[in-house]
């Protein structure tokens, strides 16, 4: 079992539009589907749901695909996830892992 703890580095801000986003602070298009549970700081807003805030992109974009390839049980993750395809996968661990650790807001 994998178990991260901790914030992890900020993921480098994206460089171009050619990545889905046009700005390093621009919100990612699929963001709606995670911020019930998630929040769109990353600091979860139910109990089952973790913070994942600051969490290491790598780790992010590995769970994101477990959930997809059925890999990991969730059932909302598991719903949710059949929405994104790879590229939002990406832009979607390196918003949150962009995103402060601490709740505190974002510069």
């Amino acid at each position: 079992m994998l178990l991260l703890t901790g914030c992890a580095d900020p993921a480098p801000a994206p460089t171009g539009q050619a990545d889905g986003l046009a700005q390093a602070d621009a919100k990612p298009a699929k963001l709606g589907l995670c911020v019930a549970c998630h929040g769109e700081d990353g600091r979860s807003r139910i109990p089952a749901a973790p913070h994942i805030a600051g969490q290491n992109p790598i780790y992010l974009v590995w769970a994101l695909n477990q959930y997809k390839a059925g890999q990991r049980e969730g059932d909302v993750m598991n719903a949710i996830v059949g929405a994104l395809n790879d590229n939002d996968i990406e832009i979607l661990a390196r918003w949150y892992a962009g995103q402060p650790c601490d709740g505190a807001s974002a510069p």
